[in-house]
């Protein structure tokens, strides 16, 4: 650079200056040119958040099941409703980043089964054309087995409350035959539920009816979703006039399964949100995945409300009611051993002689009782405990 001092006489300079970048000056110039910019999109930050609050549910879901293990080591019905809230929330972890991945690579994948591909512009996507539908099929597949886990857990959970159920009233039926039966029919609806999304999932990625397979899929799990609640609300209003003459074991039996009760019904309502809004996007046609102000916050919404509340009510509201029928289940079966008198004329006699032994028995287990519930207390205050640290 050249500096001039202020000349007292115009036609003479008094004197320059030469100045010369330094070499630290170059590298901070260099550095410079060679930055990368990042640009976090409304989606990328729904997604950031959305993968936290599913990070959180997973560790809490796996202190859950740590707690659970500790009462009853055997793989039971609320071991595996706990596992499928972990996997619900791995593969919607997996579903997110890759989503956030792709749209920060300005490949942004499309979720709706008819995609307006003429509506872009060329420079929207670095993808080429023939590379756009793998990403279009990879995405659908992301989003759509997170909602079939979904509803798998929805019905477990409702094995778990009928389980639950049959835990808290004094009744003469055979809770194992009960047990095997639901056991049995929710095999059936996931062996089900899984090839059919198998099936589809693989004709997703076939060129020629890659869309057709999209709409079929919106359509399969809104039906899924209806066909499940209405199922379960069939079995609830069956198990409640079957079993309405039967007394609960005590208030405390019947306080818990109240509030197992109350989130069981948030499930269903979620579910049937649910349900209704992917028809609805099937319908109009709305892309979940564009970029756009207000489609992030809806999909936030959605998921927030139809899958984080129900998951943080089950783990948090109703963990510990779960905990004390688990620990009653597990103090019935040691019990059951020096019972061998009572089962037996059970099984030989009529329900209604059955009832009647059982009627008389009340008042000699209630010391029992009284010292199992303390029992419970201690051991529901160690897990409360070990959730604080």
């Amino acid at each position: 650079s050249l500096h001039l001092s202020p000349p007292h006489d115009s036609r003479r300079i008094r004197y320059c200056k030469m100045e010369y970048p330094t070499s630290h000056e170059r590298q901070l110039n260099e550095n410079d040119t060679n930055l990368v910019t990042v640009k976090l999109s409304m989606l990328n930050v729904s997604m950031i958040i959305m993968s936290v609050l599913y990070i959180f549910c997973f560790v809490l879901a796996k202190r859950k099941l740590t707690s659970i293990h500790r009462v009853n080591p055997n793989l039971g019905l609320k071991k595996l409703l706990v596992l499928s809230v972990l996997l619900v929330c791995v593969v919607r972890i997996m579903s997110f980043v890759g989503v956030t991945a792709m749209d920060i690579a300005n490949v942004r994948a499309r979720y709706s089964p008819s995609p307006d591909h003429s509506m872009m512009e060329p420079h929207e996507y670095l993808a080429p054309n023939q590379n756009q539908r793998f990403y279009d099929a990879s995405m659908t597949v992301l989003f759509d087995l997170p909602n079939a886990i979904v509803v798998s857990t929805y019905v477990l959970l409702t094995l778990v409350w009928a389980e639950c159920f049959l835990q808290s009233r004094l009744h003469t039926e055979n809770t194992i035959k009960w047990k095997t039966r639901w056991l049995m029919c929710y095999t059936i609806f996931n062996f089900c539920l899984y090839s059919i999304q198998i099936i589809l999932y693989i004709l997703v990625f076939w060129p020629i009816s890659s869309n057709v397979v999209k709409s079929i899929l919106y359509a399969a799990m809104t039906g899924i979703n209806f066909t499940a609640v209405i199922l379960v609300c069939v079995l609830y209003y069956y198990l409640n006039l079957k079993f309405a003459g039967f007394p609960f074991r005590s208030i405390h039996t019947k306080e818990s399964l109240t509030k197992i009760s109350s989130v069981f019904a948030l499930w269903s309502t979620s579910r049937i949100v649910w349900a209704i809004a992917m028809l609805l996007v099937f319908i109009y046609s709305i892309e979940l995945l564009q970029d756009t102000v207000w489609t992030p916050i809806v999909l936030f919404l959605l998921l927030f409300f139809c899958e984080i509340v129900p998951i943080l009510a089950m783990l948090d509201y109703s963990f510990i009611q779960i905990i004390d029928f688990e620990i009653g289940s597990n103090r019935n079966m040691n019990s059951g051993e020096g019972g061998g008198i009572g089962m037996e004329y059970s099984n030989s006699g009529s329900d209604g002689d059955s009832l009647i032994l059982n009627r008389d028995s009340w008042s000699n287990d209630e010391p029992q009782l009284t010292e199992g519930s303390a029992n419970s207390e201690r051991l529901r205050y160690l897990l409360l405990e070990d959730d604080e640290i």
